[in-house]
């Protein structure tokens, strides 16, 4: 799908499951590997398998990128506890740790999918954060989240429950990209559309994800959830990420041609599951990517998250 960046950061005014044999039951389908069944509330419609890791790696850079080399925008001041909520591969946590020695970071997420020689002061736990969290509360300095749309249910809750984590004075950073697209004129693609096969595809994989209970609009409603939680001073920032290295800015075009490439990495394990599940076939699904990846080479998309 397309990328684009929306951070959102304020400040303060579950069952962590041991990494046993189940953790590691991997499901299949489509030719691609999920998470363990064990999480019965925890699914997540992405894969986990080499080629995924791959591309969530591709788009740590990216989000690097935007934020001009920094692994978050919140002013900390030399945190203690840190917890990277999704942590896919592990990638931010250990960068992370590397630029903080004197933190401790915990990463978390359903697939055991991490490397095992890591900073001494990383680790990383097996969880399913749908459920009751059960760090101490007051607990963390930071709490940062990143390209979480869809993994979620109930969102108030788990924004409620970071708020009820984070230490006084302490941060929660949320930063994703939108699933929207615009044309460069600022044209916002909305619906089947045979010129622009990007804006079918989002149409129906949104609304798969939507039926799926677990929306891929939520970014435009972090900072709100943030606020009721009882967050304060809320900041939201957005950038704008080109798919295509279309800018003459050169910063941008280096942004756009490798947003191009996670976009094409993206198209079809977004789709796959989500739109089997609704009755498609693979065959059709491969059918529309290809028509996206094609429509990609020769129109300036762009997008907001």
């Amino acid at each position: 799908m397309g990328g684009g960046l929306q951070t959102s950061i304020s400040g303060l005014s579950s069952s962590t499951t041991s990494v046993a044999s189940s953790v590691f039951s991997f499901t299949y389908a489509n030719g691609r590997r999920y998470h363990s069944d064990r999480f019965h509330k925890a699914s997540y419609f992405m894969p986990n398998d080499e080629k995924e890791q791959d591309r969530l790696d591709l788009f740590h850079h990216l989000f690097l990128s935007l934020l001009g080399g920094r692994l978050c925008t919140a002013p900390l001041d030399n945190p203690h506890r840190v917890l990277d909520v999704g942590t896919g591969t592990g990638i931010w946590a250990i960068d992370f740790a590397d630029e903080h020695p004197q933190a401790e970071v915990i990463g978390t997420d359903v697939s055991p999918i991490q490397p095992n020689w890591v900073p001494p002061n990383v680790q990383f736990e097996v969880e399913d954060m749908e459920e009751e969290w059960t760090y101490p509360d007051n607990y963390f300095d930071f709490i940062h989240m990143r390209s979480m749309s869809g993994s979620f249910i109930d969102w108030d809750r788990v924004i409620e429950q970071a708020y009820r984590k984070t230490a006084p004075g302490g941060y929660l950073e949320y930063q994703d990209y939108g699933c929207e697209m615009y044309l460069l004129d600022g044209t916002l693609l909305q619906g089947e559309s045979e010129e622009h096969p990007i804006s079918t595809y989002i149409h129906h994989v949104a609304t798969a994800a939507e039926k799926h209970g677990r929306p891929l609009t939520v970014a435009p409603t972090i900072k709100a959830r943030m606020e009721r939680a009882g967050f304060v001073d809320c900041v939201a920032r957005r950038a704008i990420w080109p798919v295509g290295p279309w800018p003459k800015d050169k910063q941008l075009k280096e942004i756009g041609k490798w947003g191009l490439l996670g976009a094409l990495d993206s198209l079809l394990p977004f789709a796959i599951h989500l739109l089997t599940r609704e009755g498609w076939l693979v065959k059709d699904i491969e059918e529309l990517c290809d028509k996206v990846a094609k429509s990609y080479a020769k129109n300036y998309y762009y997008t907001y998250g």
